[in-house]
């Protein structure tokens, strides 16, 4: 596991994925903790992959969105892209950790962008508290046992271990089937992704064009009305056009955009609030603050407080 840290040692890091071995086969990883394992902490870090989480024996602890969940054997645990997350064990246990790109199963432009831009937006909502809802990004193993989703998991480890020919389309098919059975169960639950699939192409290229404009400025002011012209649209078509595209309106999502951006520079650098605010687009310190405890439940200087006591 490769950990860059833009910071003191205090603060979490960015894992790189990019694992030059896996080549064009499948953007993902796996790795286990075993009984005996001296490493009793993972410390907090964030990645622009998905991440999915099984237990095998024993219980850990995992922290994100700001909230601790407890994992057992036989539980699954899904973690969105650049979500800040760390684990701890009391005991000695197991566990299988599969990392992927969503992007990299889907041919289609128009899924492509849904799996970039609308799924990763789509987990932080249902994962917040904020926002509740039947649907949790942890399955206990109750709901799992229905299924064949604990197959896929071991088979997956078992083709990855081992490395016989063609174990790259082994874990890609079964990472497909866990990814599919992720989708319709948030989609039996109310949560499509599947949004922009009625879009024409045209207006799926306008979509990523706008998203893709977003996550490379959002440090600077970006009006609603400059996106409308950019697609050549009125203001109240664009706005219908987005809000019906991602499942909420342009604000919304921009300020999820930005208030991701502050959280991973909270606990990853040394950055006083007030830059912070600045560098991710906020028109004032206090205004961020705001945002930040209205969304994370938390102040930013309590949450890098956090970070860096769960790392002393």
């Amino acid at each position: 596991m490769l950990l860059e840290n833009t910071g003191s040692p205090d603060y979490a890091m960015y894992e790189d994925l990019h694992r030059a071995h896996l080549q064009d086969a499948v953007a993902s990883c796996l790795h286990f903790l075993e009984n005996g394992n001296n490493c009793r902490e993972i410390p907090a870090h964030y990645h622009d992959f998905i991440e999915i989480i099984y237990g095998i024996h024993g219980t850990f602890h995992a922290t994100l969105c700001n909230e601790k969940y407890e994992i057992h054997e036989g539980d699954m645990l899904m973690i969105n892209v650049n979500e800040v997350h760390a684990f701890h064990h009391f005991e000695p246990c197991e566990y299988y950790c599969l990392q992927f790109d969503p992007t990299v199963f889907f041919s289609s432009p128009v899924y492509s962008t849904e799996a970039k831009y609308v799924l990763p937006s789509l987990m932080a909502n249902v994962s917040n508290p904020q926002h509740p809802s039947r649907f949790s990004l942890v399955v206990r193993k109750e709901e799992l046992d229905k299924t064949h989703i604990p197959d896929y998991i071991k088979d997956y480890h078992k083709e990855f271990s081992k490395k016989e020919p063609g174990f790259e389309l082994a874990i890609r098919a079964d990472i497909y089937r866990v990814f599919l059975w992720h989708l319709r169960r948030m989609e039996a639950n109310g949560i499509s992704l599947f949004t922009t699939s009625t879009l024409r192409t045209e207006d799926v290229t306008r979509l990523r064009n706008v998203l893709d404009y977003i996550h490379e400025n959002y440090m600077q002011p970006i009006r609603a009305e400059d996106m409308a012209k950019m697609c050549n649209m009125s203001y109240s078509y664009f706005s219908r056009f987005f809000r019906h595209a991602m499942g909420q309106t342009f604000s919304n999502y921009l300020l999820y955009v930005r208030l991701n951006e502050a959280e991973k520079m909270l606990i990853s650098t040394e950055k006083s609030i007030s830059n912070i605010a600045l560098d991710t687009g906020f028109s004032t310190a206090s205004y961020f603050i705001t945002q930040f405890k209205k969304h994370r439940h938390t102040t930013p200087k309590q949450r890098k407080q956090k970070t860096m006591a769960s790392e002393a």
